[in-house]
């Protein structure tokens, strides 16, 4: 879904990106929980959440742990961007003693999908009249962006260290402007209509075992193969077989041969499935 908030900001929640719509080099893409924090509460637009509520939604429902401190800092971060793309009004309203709202006088209209453009990753185009009413590659040559395998790289190799990441469902974000430079990936398979590289060419056992934790991995997390993206993939081996490791997936978004954004998950400890 793709929200036009104050007339001048577009934000998707597929995937937590948002960007001034008259401009493009504004874009970043909010952490997964910062993603589904901003959802929730334009859901609830005008309507007052209370701070259990909210953490329950965006943190217990997944399996994750949090604390008011964690709470405000993640709204604070929101309050930011807003502020940082030039909305003067106060977009989320803390209620003293009950919790917060996602401010009503601020318009928010879903835009409709023959309002937005379908070549362009950002889908930027015209406005649209449906107002919230309060109450939430195919087969891509095998190389990658110079910055973007430079970003992987340090992942994957902080995997092979064993320094421990995030904890599953967090992660950390990197977005890239940069030519495709010829810096050899290999395709591991195809996930619906996106390609998914790994850095290294396995034997077809491998392979296999590869793509079923992948698949595992982006279920568990709702990691959707959306258009013109394709996803890096790494795992340790002794992750992959069951015991204490590290696992890695970069979804990038690919437009006039750039990838402009990546989106980097994270999985430490013990996969239980295998």
């Amino acid at each position: 879904m793709v929200y036009l908030i104050d007339m001048r900001i577009r934000y998707r929640t597929d995937d937590g990106a948002i960007w001034l719509q008259d401009d493009e080099g504004s874009l970043i893409i909010l952490t997964v929980i910062m993603n589904r924090l901003l959802s929730y509460l334009i859901e609830q637009r005008g309507q007052v959440v209370t701070r259990d509520e909210l953490l329950q939604n965006v943190w217990d429902i997944h399996g994750l742990h949090s604390s008011n401190h964690t709470l405000n800092k993640y709204l604070s971060e929101l309050r930011k961007h807003f502020k940082n793309f030039g909305v003067t009004s106060e977009c989320i309203a803390t209620i003293p003693r009950i919790g917060f709202m996602f401010n009503g006088d601020i318009e928010v209209q879903i835009l409709a999908d023959d309002q937005l453009d379908t070549g362009s990753e950002k889908k930027l185009d015209s406005n649209t009249d449906n107002s919230v009413n309060g109450g939430t590659k195919k087969t891509y040559v095998s190389f990658i962006s110079s910055r973007l395998f430079i970003s992987a790289a340090i992942a994957l190799g902080v995997i092979a260290t064993g320094i421990h990441f995030i904890p599953a469902d967090l992660l950390h974000q990197e977005n890239v402007q940069a030519q495709k430079k010829d810096v050899p990936t290999f395709l591991l398979f195809n996930y619906d209509q996106c390609s998914v590289y790994t850095t290294q060419n396995n034997s077809a056992a491998f392979s296999d075992r590869k793509k079923s934790l992948f698949l595992e991995l982006v279920k568990e997390s709702d990691i959707a193969c959306l258009k013109d993206t394709s996803f890096l993939y790494q795992v340790s081996e002794a992750y992959l077989y069951g015991r204490e490791g590290r696992a890695f997936i970069s979804r990038c978004t690919l437009k006039d041969n750039k990838y402009i954004s990546c989106l980097n998950f994270y999985w430490s400890g013990y996969e239980s499935k295998t």
